[in-house]
């Protein structure tokens, strides 16, 4: 049997790309495996949504260049793929196939003559297998100014609630305990199909039994009071929202073409608390923006710390060809941007650490995600509040239990970002 190798660059969609490519090349007869140079096929799902991210893909494509053997074909996919591909495939001369992100699957069909049906179900799961990750849209439409994602993926486009939900029962049935819901933005769900996100998840929860299901980039505008109170009346739903805000000047958030004003972004924060109890806020906000003074940064820096975000993640500033940023002048130093975020990491430092330890004696619900590598913790977990890999984790100092279950613990100690619990029970 051909064996295939697969390499997940970028976020936790393209890894649910990534694992569908690999899942139709399984259907096809090959076995997936990890050794590289031993492949049949390497596939490099790509991402190139920044400068950063564009350069891990081109290290990587030319990393596995150097493995694979010679009768192995080197394919690469996502965002890089889509991107670049006509630009720089002569560069490339050792990829054997650079597919799109729209028509994989008749691309695959005809560099291999495969006779699959294009429009089956595949995926293959990646570790950990009890949280996984389903793709709700594709693309975007808000065009903001400094997001190169409309131009690789197009407008925005929903699956249908039946291919969801279709999706979402395969993963139950393969042992699957937290479904995270994700997409470019996740709010605007079914708005192109005559449905609305409240309907997809009323429908999620009458056919599955997931005990949690997490909810991911969700934006601004579209985090209205129906939304708000089906969140409140359905334990099932973590009450965790994940929203980037990007930043709070109103001239920023005009030049990034966002369809906020700070005004409207006070008012969430405030709504989200009042109307979701025991709620969790992430957010993230770009820093050095261009054009972004001092004035500018003092009112990121005021909204930080009277918001108290649970969550916060900040990023520099990436000027992206093909965007209506990139054209802008007054671009802001990367020296100032470092300065910069230093800043507000400091400041959201101190506010994670009040709110950590408001935490300790309470008893909280969490799940088991891995034993820990250190010695003195059984495992580690996660609280609804926390999604895997961006939040903190919960340390387990004693107790017995499986990857994937689900626990009460009580919070004993914590630090900046993480907890530290002792085991109560298990949970059924």
């Amino acid at each position: 049997m051909k064996k295939l190798y697969l390499c997940n660059l970028g976020c936790s969609k393209n890894f649910v790309d990534g694992d569908t490519i690999a899942g139709f090349l399984v259907k096809n007869g090959f076995e997936t495996s990890q050794d590289a140079a031993n492949a049949d096929a390497i596939i490099v799902n790509t991402c190139s949504f920044i400068e950063q991210a564009t350069k891990e893909a081109i290290d990587t494509i030319l990393s596995f260049v150097g493995q694979k053997n010679k009768n192995c074909k080197l394919i690469v996919s996502g965002c890089f793929s889509q991107r670049y591909k006509n630009k720089v495939a002569k560069e490339f001369p050792e990829v054997d196939l650079w597919l799109s992100t729209e028509n994989w699957r008749e691309e695959l069909n005809k560099f291999y003559n495969f006779q699959e049906d294009t429009k089956c179900f595949s995926r293959i799961l990646s570790e950990p297998l009890h949280s996984q990750y389903i793709k709700i849209s594709d693309g975007c439409s808000h065009r903001c100014s400094f997001c190169v994602i409309p131009n690789i993926k197009g407008e925005f486009k929903s699956e249908s609630i039946e291919k969801i939900t279709k999706e979402a029962i395969y993963l139950q049935n393969k042992g699957v305990k937290e479904l995270i819901l994700v997409s470019q933005d996740t709010s605007f769900y079914g708005r192109d199909i005559g449905a609305n996100l409240v309907k997809l998840l009323k429908i999620l929860l009458d056919t599955t039994n997931f005990r949690w299901i997490r909810l991911m980039y969700l934006y601004p505008s579209f985090v209205d009071n129906e939304f708000l109170e089906f969140i409140a009346e359905n334990p099932r739903i973590c009450p965790y929202f994940d929203i980037p805000l990007q930043h709070i000047s109103g001239d920023i958030l005009k030049s990034m073409r966002r369809k906020t004003k700070p005004e409207d972004l006070y008012k969430l924060v405030e709504n989200i608390r009042k109307k979701v109890k025991n709620c969790a806020l992430r957010t993230s906000f770009i820093i050095g923006y261009p054009n972004e003074n001092s004035k500018d940064f003092r009112e990121l820096c005021n909204f930080i710390e009277w918001a108290k975000f649970d969550k916060m993640g900040v990023f520099p500033y990436s000027c992206e060809e093909g965007t209506k940023a990139a054209k802008l002048p007054n671009k802001i130093s990367g020296r100032t941007v470092q300065k910069r975020i230093n800043i507000v990491m400091e400041i959201q430092r101190g506010i994670s650490a009040e709110l950590q330890e408001k935490k300790i004696g309470q008893k909280i619900e969490v799940i088991v995600d891995r034993i820990s590598d250190f010695e003195e913790y059984n495992f580690e977990c996660r609280s609804k509040n926390d999604a895997p890999e961006v939040d903190g984790r919960v340390f387990l100092v004693d107790g017995d239990a499986n990857v994937g279950d689900f626990l009460e613990v009580e919070i004993i100690d914590c630090d900046d970002y993480d907890l530290i619990a002792r085991f109560i029970k298990k949970l059924e």
